[in-house]
Protein backbone atom coordinates (compact mmCIF):
# COMPACT_ATOMS: atom_id res chain seq x y z
CA UNK A 1 0.00 0.00 0.00
CA UNK A 2 1.20 3.06 -0.82
CA UNK A 3 1.59 6.40 1.52
CA UNK A 4 -1.36 9.29 1.51
CA UNK A 5 -0.76 11.36 -1.56
CA UNK A 6 1.30 14.30 -0.27
CA UNK A 7 1.75 16.04 -3.75
CA UNK A 8 0.63 19.25 -5.51
CA UNK A 9 -1.84 18.10 -8.75
CA UNK A 10 -0.39 20.70 -12.07
CA UNK A 11 -2.83 21.04 -14.64
CA UNK A 12 -0.56 19.19 -17.08
CA UNK A 13 -1.60 15.78 -14.35
CA UNK A 14 -5.15 16.37 -14.60
CA UNK A 15 -4.94 16.46 -18.18
CA UNK A 16 -5.36 12.06 -18.14
CA UNK A 17 -8.05 12.51 -21.22
CA UNK A 18 -6.96 14.72 -24.05
CA UNK A 19 -10.44 16.03 -24.92
CA UNK A 20 -11.36 16.65 -21.55
CA UNK A 21 -14.27 18.96 -20.69
CA UNK A 22 -14.21 22.11 -18.15
CA UNK A 23 -17.92 21.69 -16.98
CA UNK A 24 -18.31 25.12 -15.42
CA UNK A 25 -17.17 26.95 -18.84
CA UNK A 26 -20.31 28.46 -19.30
CA UNK A 27 -20.83 29.39 -15.68
CA UNK A 28 -22.79 27.96 -12.42
CA UNK A 29 -26.54 27.93 -13.21
CA UNK A 30 -28.92 29.71 -11.04
CA UNK A 31 -30.58 26.57 -9.34
CA UNK A 32 -27.03 25.09 -8.07
CA UNK A 33 -26.04 28.60 -7.04
CA UNK A 34 -28.87 29.07 -4.95
CA UNK A 35 -28.89 25.60 -3.38
CA UNK A 36 -24.87 25.93 -2.81
CA UNK A 37 -25.41 29.66 -1.40
CA UNK A 38 -27.66 27.67 1.42
CA UNK A 39 -25.50 24.85 2.41
CA UNK A 40 -22.45 26.97 2.66
CA UNK A 41 -24.51 29.41 4.88
CA UNK A 42 -25.62 26.20 6.84
CA UNK A 43 -22.29 24.68 7.02
CA UNK A 44 -20.39 28.10 8.22
CA UNK A 45 -23.15 28.15 10.68
CA UNK A 46 -22.34 23.82 11.99
CA UNK A 47 -19.07 24.71 11.75
CA UNK A 48 -18.82 27.33 14.40
CA UNK A 49 -20.24 24.58 16.59
CA UNK A 50 -19.67 21.27 15.67
CA UNK A 51 -16.07 18.85 15.44
CA UNK A 52 -15.77 16.88 12.53
CA UNK A 53 -17.34 14.44 14.67
CA UNK A 54 -16.69 10.45 13.95
CA UNK A 55 -19.72 10.12 11.52
CA UNK A 56 -22.21 9.66 13.99
CA UNK A 57 -24.71 6.14 14.48
CA UNK A 58 -23.88 3.69 11.50
CA UNK A 59 -26.79 2.66 9.71
CA UNK A 60 -27.23 0.05 7.35
CA UNK A 61 -29.38 1.23 4.55
CA UNK A 62 -29.62 0.70 0.59
CA UNK A 63 -27.14 3.06 -0.84
CA UNK A 64 -25.70 4.15 -4.09
CA UNK A 65 -22.71 6.43 -4.58
CA UNK A 66 -22.48 9.05 -7.63
CA UNK A 67 -18.88 10.05 -8.25
CA UNK A 68 -18.78 14.15 -9.52
CA UNK A 69 -16.19 14.03 -11.87
CA UNK A 70 -16.47 17.93 -12.47
CA UNK A 71 -16.25 19.18 -8.88
CA UNK A 72 -14.42 16.13 -7.17
CA UNK A 73 -17.65 15.40 -4.66
CA UNK A 74 -20.08 12.23 -4.15
CA UNK A 75 -23.66 12.84 -3.73
CA UNK A 76 -25.13 9.64 -1.47
CA UNK A 77 -28.58 8.28 -2.61
CA UNK A 78 -30.86 6.77 -0.72
CA UNK A 79 -31.74 3.84 -3.08
CA UNK A 80 -35.17 3.11 -1.39
CA UNK A 81 -37.02 6.30 -1.91
CA UNK A 82 -34.49 7.66 -4.71
CA UNK A 83 -33.08 11.26 -2.93
CA UNK A 84 -30.48 12.62 -2.78
CA UNK A 85 -29.58 12.43 0.85
CA UNK A 86 -26.37 14.80 0.66
CA UNK A 87 -23.01 15.74 -1.65
CA UNK A 88 -19.98 15.24 -0.41
CA UNK A 89 -16.06 16.55 -1.31
CA UNK A 90 -13.67 13.65 -1.42
CA UNK A 91 -10.56 15.60 -3.94
CA UNK A 92 -10.65 11.93 -6.32
CA UNK A 93 -13.40 10.75 -8.70
CA UNK A 94 -13.76 7.78 -10.29
CA UNK A 95 -15.41 6.83 -13.81
CA UNK A 96 -16.08 3.16 -13.52
CA UNK A 97 -15.53 2.16 -9.59
CA UNK A 98 -15.59 -1.24 -8.74
CA UNK A 99 -19.53 -2.07 -8.79
CA UNK A 100 -19.79 -5.53 -9.73
CA UNK A 101 -19.43 -7.62 -6.29
CA UNK A 102 -19.15 -6.46 -2.52
CA UNK A 103 -22.33 -3.85 -3.21
CA UNK A 104 -25.59 -6.31 -2.54
CA UNK A 105 -27.93 -5.77 0.42
CA UNK A 106 -26.73 -9.00 2.20
CA UNK A 107 -23.23 -7.53 1.85
CA UNK A 108 -21.77 -6.38 4.63
CA UNK A 109 -18.64 -4.75 2.20
CA UNK A 110 -17.81 -1.64 3.26
CA UNK A 111 -14.71 -0.43 1.01
CA UNK A 112 -15.31 1.12 -2.04
CA UNK A 113 -12.54 1.03 -5.09
CA UNK A 114 -12.24 3.74 -7.49
CA UNK A 115 -10.15 4.07 -10.69
CA UNK A 116 -8.01 7.20 -10.73
CA UNK A 117 -5.25 8.15 -12.57
CA UNK A 118 -2.41 5.72 -11.84
CA UNK A 119 -3.76 3.14 -10.08
CA UNK A 120 -7.08 2.74 -7.84
CA UNK A 121 -7.89 3.93 -4.62
CA UNK A 122 -9.76 2.62 -1.60
CA UNK A 123 -12.40 4.81 0.21
CA UNK A 124 -14.20 3.84 3.36
CA UNK A 125 -17.83 3.45 2.37
CA UNK A 126 -18.75 5.02 6.28
CA UNK A 127 -16.00 8.44 6.18
CA UNK A 128 -15.13 8.13 2.76
CA UNK A 129 -12.21 8.59 3.18
CA UNK A 130 -9.38 6.69 1.62
CA UNK A 131 -7.97 3.93 3.30
CA UNK A 132 -5.47 2.95 0.49
CA UNK A 133 -3.47 3.70 -2.57
CA UNK A 134 -2.48 1.27 -5.13
CA UNK A 135 -0.55 2.38 -8.37
CA UNK A 136 -0.01 0.11 -11.34
CA UNK A 137 1.45 2.66 -13.47
CA UNK A 138 -0.83 3.14 -15.99
CA UNK A 139 -3.75 6.35 -16.67
CA UNK A 140 -6.38 3.94 -17.30
CA UNK A 141 -7.45 1.58 -14.87
CA UNK A 142 -10.52 -0.79 -14.34
CA UNK A 143 -11.10 -2.33 -11.03
CA UNK A 144 -13.51 -5.44 -9.83
CA UNK A 145 -14.43 -7.07 -6.62
CA UNK A 146 -14.09 -11.06 -6.41
CA UNK A 147 -17.71 -12.30 -4.92
CA UNK A 148 -16.07 -13.58 -1.77
CA UNK A 149 -14.95 -9.87 -1.53
CA UNK A 150 -10.91 -10.75 -0.76
CA UNK A 151 -9.19 -9.56 -4.25
CA UNK A 152 -9.16 -6.68 -5.93
CA UNK A 153 -8.69 -7.28 -9.85
CA UNK A 154 -7.01 -4.15 -12.10
CA UNK A 155 -6.80 -3.87 -15.93
CA UNK A 156 -4.46 -1.40 -16.24
CA UNK A 157 -3.55 0.34 -19.88
CA UNK A 158 -5.79 0.01 -22.44
CA UNK A 159 -8.02 2.44 -23.81
CA UNK A 160 -9.70 2.88 -27.55
CA UNK A 161 -7.71 6.29 -27.90
CA UNK A 162 -4.65 4.33 -26.81
CA UNK A 163 -1.98 4.81 -29.73
CA UNK A 164 -2.19 1.74 -32.18
CA UNK A 165 1.83 1.30 -31.61
CA UNK A 166 3.59 1.20 -28.64
CA UNK A 167 5.45 4.81 -28.26
CA UNK A 168 9.23 3.99 -27.26
CA UNK A 169 9.27 6.26 -24.43
CA UNK A 170 6.44 5.03 -23.10
CA UNK A 171 6.19 1.38 -21.51
CA UNK A 172 4.93 -1.30 -23.28
CA UNK A 173 3.92 -3.93 -20.70
CA UNK A 174 0.72 -3.38 -19.91
CA UNK A 175 -0.79 -5.35 -16.67
CA UNK A 176 -3.34 -7.35 -14.51
CA UNK A 177 -2.89 -7.04 -11.12
CA UNK A 178 -4.84 -8.49 -8.10
CA UNK A 179 -5.38 -6.54 -4.67
CA UNK A 180 -5.84 -8.09 -1.14
CA UNK A 181 -8.98 -6.18 -1.26
CA UNK A 182 -9.69 -7.51 2.69
CA UNK A 183 -10.13 -5.10 5.05
CA UNK A 184 -9.17 -7.62 8.17
CA UNK A 185 -5.82 -8.57 6.57
CA UNK A 186 -2.07 -7.53 7.40
CA UNK A 187 -1.55 -6.95 3.80
CA UNK A 188 -5.08 -5.30 2.72
CA UNK A 189 -4.34 -2.71 -0.51
CA UNK A 190 -1.35 -4.65 -1.42
CA UNK A 191 -0.70 -6.19 -4.38
CA UNK A 192 -0.30 -10.12 -4.22
CA UNK A 193 -0.05 -11.02 -8.18
CA UNK A 194 0.79 -9.53 -11.54
CA UNK A 195 -0.02 -10.28 -14.84
CA UNK A 196 2.53 -8.67 -17.67
CA UNK A 197 0.44 -8.75 -20.74
CA UNK A 198 2.38 -6.73 -23.48
CA UNK A 199 1.19 -4.27 -25.56
CA UNK A 200 -2.35 -5.65 -25.24
CA UNK A 201 -4.38 -2.52 -23.90
CA UNK A 202 -6.39 -4.94 -21.04
CA UNK A 203 -9.31 -2.36 -20.98
CA UNK A 204 -11.39 -3.37 -18.44
CA UNK A 205 -12.30 -6.88 -15.79
CA UNK A 206 -15.24 -8.56 -14.82
CA UNK A 207 -15.54 -11.69 -12.89
CA UNK A 208 -18.40 -14.96 -13.10
CA UNK A 209 -20.13 -15.41 -9.88
CA UNK A 210 -17.77 -18.80 -8.60
CA UNK A 211 -14.94 -16.09 -8.48
CA UNK A 212 -12.54 -18.71 -9.98
CA UNK A 213 -12.11 -16.76 -13.62
CA UNK A 214 -11.97 -13.36 -14.43
CA UNK A 215 -12.71 -11.91 -17.96
CA UNK A 216 -10.25 -8.63 -19.27
CA UNK A 217 -10.89 -7.24 -22.49
CA UNK A 218 -7.42 -6.92 -24.12
CA UNK A 219 -8.31 -4.20 -26.77
CA UNK A 220 -5.58 -4.02 -28.71
CA UNK A 221 -4.60 -8.07 -28.90
CA UNK A 222 -8.30 -8.70 -30.32
CA UNK A 223 -8.62 -10.88 -27.90
CA UNK A 224 -10.94 -12.11 -24.56
CA UNK A 225 -8.33 -12.93 -22.04
CA UNK A 226 -9.65 -15.15 -19.21
CA UNK A 227 -7.72 -15.15 -16.13
CA UNK A 228 -7.57 -17.58 -13.03
CA UNK A 229 -7.86 -15.97 -10.15
CA UNK A 230 -6.16 -18.28 -7.30
CA UNK A 231 -3.40 -19.09 -9.06
CA UNK A 232 -3.00 -15.78 -10.49
CA UNK A 233 -2.25 -16.66 -14.34
CA UNK A 234 -3.97 -16.50 -18.07
CA UNK A 235 -6.00 -19.52 -18.63
CA UNK A 236 -6.97 -18.39 -21.81
CA UNK A 237 -6.57 -16.11 -24.93
CA UNK A 238 -9.65 -15.95 -27.22
CA UNK A 239 -9.91 -14.57 -30.25
CA UNK A 240 -12.30 -12.21 -30.87
CA UNK A 241 -12.80 -13.02 -34.95
CA UNK A 242 -13.29 -10.74 -37.40
CA UNK A 243 -14.57 -6.79 -37.60
CA UNK A 244 -18.22 -5.61 -38.69
CA UNK A 245 -16.78 -3.71 -41.51
CA UNK A 246 -13.14 -2.35 -41.75
CA UNK A 247 -10.81 -1.82 -39.15
CA UNK A 248 -10.31 -4.01 -36.18
CA UNK A 249 -13.00 -5.05 -33.46
CA UNK A 250 -11.62 -3.62 -30.42
CA UNK A 251 -12.74 -5.20 -27.56
CA UNK A 252 -12.86 -2.66 -24.74
CA UNK A 253 -15.26 -3.28 -21.57
CA UNK A 254 -17.11 -6.41 -20.55
CA UNK A 255 -19.51 -7.35 -18.13
CA UNK A 256 -20.33 -10.83 -16.27
CA UNK A 257 -23.67 -11.98 -15.01
CA UNK A 258 -24.54 -12.78 -11.89
CA UNK A 259 -26.06 -15.96 -13.24
CA UNK A 260 -22.52 -16.62 -14.63
CA UNK A 261 -24.00 -17.84 -18.30
CA UNK A 262 -23.39 -14.84 -20.29
CA UNK A 263 -21.16 -12.16 -20.81
CA UNK A 264 -21.61 -8.71 -22.71
CA UNK A 265 -18.40 -7.08 -24.63
CA UNK A 266 -18.25 -3.79 -26.10
CA UNK A 267 -16.66 -3.57 -29.17
CA UNK A 268 -15.33 -0.22 -31.11
CA UNK A 269 -15.29 -1.43 -34.24
CA UNK A 270 -12.88 0.45 -36.39
CA UNK A 271 -9.22 1.45 -35.24
CA UNK A 272 -7.54 2.79 -32.34
CA UNK A 273 -5.97 5.99 -31.54
CA UNK A 274 -7.05 9.42 -30.89
CA UNK A 275 -7.81 10.28 -34.81
CA UNK A 276 -9.00 6.71 -35.66
CA UNK A 277 -7.88 6.08 -39.46
CA UNK A 278 -11.43 3.70 -39.43
CA UNK A 279 -13.57 6.11 -37.42
CA UNK A 280 -15.52 3.53 -34.30
CA UNK A 281 -18.77 2.18 -34.94
CA UNK A 282 -18.93 0.02 -31.83
CA UNK A 283 -20.95 -3.18 -31.89
CA UNK A 284 -22.74 -5.51 -29.07
CA UNK A 285 -21.29 -9.40 -28.41
CA UNK A 286 -22.70 -11.36 -26.38
CA UNK A 287 -21.09 -14.48 -25.75
CA UNK A 288 -21.63 -17.85 -23.97
CA UNK A 289 -19.21 -17.82 -20.41
CA UNK A 290 -20.74 -21.06 -19.35
CA UNK A 291 -17.67 -23.01 -20.00
CA UNK A 292 -15.31 -20.14 -18.33
CA UNK A 293 -11.99 -21.20 -19.72
CA UNK A 294 -13.94 -21.98 -23.67
CA UNK A 295 -16.12 -18.64 -23.98
CA UNK A 296 -17.40 -18.81 -27.33
CA UNK A 297 -19.26 -15.93 -28.99
CA UNK A 298 -23.13 -16.09 -29.15
CA UNK A 299 -24.33 -13.03 -31.44
CA UNK A 300 -23.15 -9.92 -32.09
CA UNK A 301 -25.77 -6.90 -32.18
CA UNK A 302 -24.73 -4.43 -34.90
CA UNK A 303 -25.56 -0.72 -35.88
CA UNK A 304 -27.48 -2.50 -38.56
CA UNK A 305 -29.19 -4.47 -35.70
CA UNK A 306 -30.68 -1.14 -34.29
CA UNK A 307 -27.97 -0.30 -31.71
CA UNK A 308 -28.29 3.46 -31.99
CA UNK A 309 -24.57 4.57 -31.09
CA UNK A 310 -21.36 3.17 -29.41
CA UNK A 311 -21.98 1.63 -26.25
CA UNK A 312 -19.62 2.60 -23.66
CA UNK A 313 -20.40 -0.53 -21.00
CA UNK A 314 -23.39 -2.50 -19.66
CA UNK A 315 -24.73 -3.93 -16.70
CA UNK A 316 -26.79 -7.58 -16.89
CA UNK A 317 -30.08 -7.47 -14.61
CA UNK A 318 -29.75 -10.54 -11.90
CA UNK A 319 -32.14 -12.89 -13.91
CA UNK A 320 -30.09 -12.80 -17.41
CA UNK A 321 -33.05 -11.19 -19.12
CA UNK A 322 -31.60 -7.83 -19.68
CA UNK A 323 -28.57 -6.15 -20.96
CA UNK A 324 -28.85 -2.34 -20.83
CA UNK A 325 -26.17 -0.25 -22.81
CA UNK A 326 -24.92 2.81 -21.97
CA UNK A 327 -24.47 4.83 -25.22
CA UNK A 328 -23.90 8.14 -24.62
CA UNK A 329 -23.69 9.63 -28.30
CA UNK A 330 -27.62 8.45 -28.30
CA UNK A 331 -28.12 10.04 -24.79
CA UNK A 332 -29.67 6.80 -23.85
CA UNK A 333 -29.92 3.85 -22.30
CA UNK A 334 -30.35 0.86 -24.75
CA UNK A 335 -31.94 -2.11 -23.44
CA UNK A 336 -30.49 -5.64 -25.45
CA UNK A 337 -33.06 -8.75 -24.39
CA UNK A 338 -30.81 -11.25 -23.74
CA UNK A 339 -33.14 -13.79 -24.45
CA UNK A 340 -33.92 -12.52 -28.14
CA UNK A 341 -31.05 -11.19 -28.78
CA UNK A 342 -32.79 -8.64 -30.11
CA UNK A 343 -32.64 -4.52 -29.61
CA UNK A 344 -35.47 -3.95 -26.87
CA UNK A 345 -36.00 -0.18 -26.51
CA UNK A 346 -34.06 3.04 -25.78
CA UNK A 347 -34.56 4.58 -22.59
CA UNK A 348 -33.70 8.36 -22.84
CA UNK A 349 -32.11 9.51 -19.80
CA UNK A 350 -31.84 12.86 -20.56
CA UNK A 351 -28.05 13.53 -21.42
CA UNK A 352 -24.73 11.78 -22.26
CA UNK A 353 -24.31 8.90 -19.78
CA UNK A 354 -21.28 6.09 -19.57
CA UNK A 355 -21.60 3.98 -16.96
CA UNK A 356 -24.50 2.94 -14.04
CA UNK A 357 -24.56 0.96 -11.11
CA UNK A 358 -27.40 -1.53 -9.81
CA UNK A 359 -29.03 -0.42 -6.41
CA UNK A 360 -27.93 -3.15 -3.42
CA UNK A 361 -31.49 -5.24 -3.82
CA UNK A 362 -30.69 -5.12 -8.06
CA UNK A 363 -34.14 -4.13 -9.11
CA UNK A 364 -32.87 -0.75 -10.33
CA UNK A 365 -30.22 0.71 -11.88
CA UNK A 366 -28.44 4.31 -11.19
CA UNK A 367 -27.21 6.09 -14.43
CA UNK A 368 -24.96 9.11 -13.89
CA UNK A 369 -26.12 11.63 -16.67
CA UNK A 370 -22.71 13.21 -17.17
CA UNK A 371 -24.34 16.15 -19.06
CA UNK A 372 -27.61 16.32 -16.88
CA UNK A 373 -25.84 16.71 -13.80
CA UNK A 374 -28.57 13.79 -12.42
CA UNK A 375 -28.48 10.29 -11.36
CA UNK A 376 -31.53 8.64 -13.49
CA UNK A 377 -33.21 5.43 -11.94
CA UNK A 378 -34.31 3.22 -14.45
CA UNK A 379 -37.08 -0.07 -12.98
CA UNK A 380 -35.50 -3.52 -14.30
CA UNK A 381 -39.19 -4.89 -14.30
CA UNK A 382 -40.67 -2.31 -16.44
CA UNK A 383 -37.56 -1.25 -17.78
CA UNK A 384 -38.26 2.40 -17.64
CA UNK A 385 -37.04 5.54 -16.26
CA UNK A 386 -38.60 5.99 -12.78
CA UNK A 387 -36.83 8.89 -11.33
CA UNK A 388 -33.94 11.42 -11.87
CA UNK A 389 -31.84 12.31 -8.89
CA UNK A 390 -30.07 15.94 -8.29
CA UNK A 391 -26.57 14.95 -8.38
CA UNK A 392 -23.39 17.05 -8.32
CA UNK A 393 -21.60 18.45 -10.69
CA UNK A 394 -21.02 15.65 -14.13
CA UNK A 395 -21.88 12.49 -12.16
CA UNK A 396 -19.95 9.99 -13.88
CA UNK A 397 -19.61 6.76 -11.72
CA UNK A 398 -21.71 4.78 -9.41
CA UNK A 399 -21.61 1.98 -6.86
CA UNK A 400 -23.99 0.18 -4.52
CA UNK A 401 -23.92 -0.18 -1.35
CA UNK A 402 -25.34 -0.48 2.20
CA UNK A 403 -23.37 2.14 4.34
CA UNK A 404 -24.96 4.86 4.99
CA UNK A 405 -21.94 7.89 4.74
CA UNK A 406 -22.40 11.36 7.07
CA UNK A 407 -20.13 13.70 5.99
CA UNK A 408 -18.08 16.24 8.53
CA UNK A 409 -19.07 19.79 8.55
CA UNK A 410 -15.13 20.16 6.39
CA UNK A 411 -16.37 17.78 3.30
CA UNK A 412 -20.12 19.08 3.29
CA UNK A 413 -18.86 23.05 2.86
CA UNK A 414 -15.78 21.87 0.40
CA UNK A 415 -18.71 20.09 -1.62
CA UNK A 416 -20.53 23.73 -1.25
CA UNK A 417 -17.71 25.60 -2.47
CA UNK A 418 -16.97 22.72 -5.23
CA UNK A 419 -20.13 23.28 -6.82
CA UNK A 420 -19.62 27.10 -6.99
CA UNK A 421 -16.73 26.16 -9.61
CA UNK A 422 -14.16 26.60 -6.65
CA UNK A 423 -10.94 24.46 -7.61
CA UNK A 424 -8.81 23.10 -4.48
CA UNK A 425 -6.97 20.25 -3.39
CA UNK A 426 -5.06 17.96 -5.53
CA UNK A 427 -8.38 17.59 -7.76
CA UNK A 428 -7.45 14.17 -8.41
CA UNK A 429 -8.36 13.07 -11.99
CA UNK A 430 -9.92 9.80 -13.21
CA UNK A 431 -10.13 8.62 -16.94
CA UNK A 432 -12.66 8.72 -19.56
CA UNK A 433 -13.64 7.50 -22.78
CA UNK A 434 -12.42 10.08 -25.67
CA UNK A 435 -14.82 12.75 -26.12
CA UNK A 436 -16.62 11.29 -22.60
CA UNK A 437 -14.47 13.67 -19.97
CA UNK A 438 -16.09 16.41 -17.74
CA UNK A 439 -13.10 16.91 -15.78
CA UNK A 440 -13.48 20.44 -14.44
Amino acid sequence: MNPPRDHETTDDDRLSTPTRKNPFEDGVDRRRLMRSSVAIGATATLSGCLDDGDGGDQTRDPTVYAFNTGDRTVTVIDAENDEALETVHVDTTASFPANQYGTGADSTYDTLWINVSGGVRALDAWTLEEVADVETGFEPNYPNLTPDEDHLIVAAGGTTSMDPEPDPDDPDDHVIVRVDADRDSDSFGEVTGEIRTGYTGPCDVTLEPSGEYAFVADIAAETLRVVSVDPFETAAEIDVGDPVGEGNVLPFMCTASFAGDLLLVENGEGTLGEDPEVPREGSESIWDISTPESPEELERITREDGLPAMPITSEIDPDSEAGYLFTPSADSVTVLDLVDRAIDREIDVGGSAISGAWGPRREKLYVPVQTANHVAVIDHAERELVATIDAGESPTGAVGGMARPEANTGQQLRAALASLGLEFGDREPTVCPEGNCYCG
